[in-house]
């Protein structure tokens, strides 16, 4: 009995020993962490937002300081703000202490791009992204969807949709168009395009595309949408036709587009957080620019119903917004 009661206390003695220094190590960590995170003080983020009145800009925006875990300062420039001159972002752009630049919309990024010299600068909220100048130091998230995702959602809520027509431009959209057409042919859907060098050649080539296809896709593509006149004839095409239109961004549905699939902004504000956060640990994210990982889907069932089309009912559990 009493090499059992022996035994016991031994036991006991070696528990509190442990657990003694276990609550030693974190006492010894709870005093050294200010003095840990006070060697990183110097470090900042710099955000610069194109226009922080835009919504979805002011979203992104919003979503990227909720989602920083790290205790750093971040210093925010609002380009409509006109008491901020290229001078002054220059100026503090040259400030050592600022390890990440962070850019909301195309004129922040060209920006920063040409004045953060060998900063690492991450872009969200631009469209068609693949036209900036991008360098090594450059990450990002982009504005458009992957390609595969965006056409199994046109199979699953029209399945008897199988010929969609394209209008893209060589420079811009030649080589996500060519990826397109390889991706389509695996859901037993046929892309037919025809590049467009202009606006105006646009409304002209969709006139020859429009007997050949089932539903038009409306991409983003500055030689396809080059001016709102040419954007709203080839708009009004389609609609002449009874020529369904699936595009990216909502205000398009406010226009007769039957479906629109956008990237969802509070969800790029956070993986933008993200790239930021690897950044500042040290690490290379494994994509330098990551599709967005969240979408909002809006049918236009008003549309849908004055054309006569099929669709999938079962599919409306996946849509964000119906127009009715």
């Amino acid at each position: 009995m009493n090499s059992y009661n022996n035994e016991t206390m031994n036991i006991t003695e070696r528990m509190i020993k442990i657990i003694s220094k276990k609550l030693l190590c974190l006492l010894f960590l709870f005093l050294l962490l200010p003095g840990l995170l006070s060697a990183d003080d110097k470090r900042k983020i710099m955000v610069i937002n194109s226009d922080a009145s835009v919504e979805k800009y002011r979203e992104v925006q919003e979503e990227f300081h909720k989602a920083i875990s790290y205790p750093i300062p971040v210093t925010e420039i609002r380009l409509e703000d006109r008491r901020r001159t290229i001078s002054e972002i220059d100026a503090l752009l040259d400030d050592k202490d600022y390890c990440v630049v962070y850019c909301i919309g195309t004129k922040a990024y060209l920006i920063a791009n040409k004045y953060a010299d060998e900063k690492p600068v991450i872009f969200s909220s631009v469209i068609n992204w693949l036209r900036l100048p991008v360098t090594e130091r450059t990450y990002g998230v982009s504005n458009e969807l992957h390609t595969g995702m965006q056409l199994m959602l046109f199979r699953y809520i029209f399945p008897k949709i199988q010929k969609l027509g394209v209008l893209y431009s060589r420079q811009y959209t030649g080589e996500w168009f060519k990826k397109t057409v390889e991706a389509a042919k695996e859901m037993n859907v046929e892309i037919i395009g025809h590049a467009v060098s202009d606006g105006n050649d646009a409304v002209t080539k969709l006139q020859k595309l429009l007997p050949d296809i089932q539903a038009f896709w409306l991409i983003s593509d500055p030689m396809v949408m080059s001016d709102k006149k040419n954007l709203f004839k080839i708009l009004k095409q389609c609609d002449t036709k009874k020529t369904p239109v699936f595009s990216y961004h909502g205000v398009f549905a406010k226009y007769g587009a039957i479906l629109v699939v956008s990237a969802d902004n509070p969800t790029i504000g956070r993986q933008a957080a993200g790239i930021a956060e690897e950044l500042l640990s040290g690490r290379k994210p494994a994509e330098k620019v990551q599709f967005p990982a969240g979408s909002h889907i809006i049918l236009n069932l008003k549309k849908v119903k004055e054309y006569g089309l099929q669709y999938s009912e079962d599919a409306l559990g996946s849509v964000n917004q119906v127009i009715e």
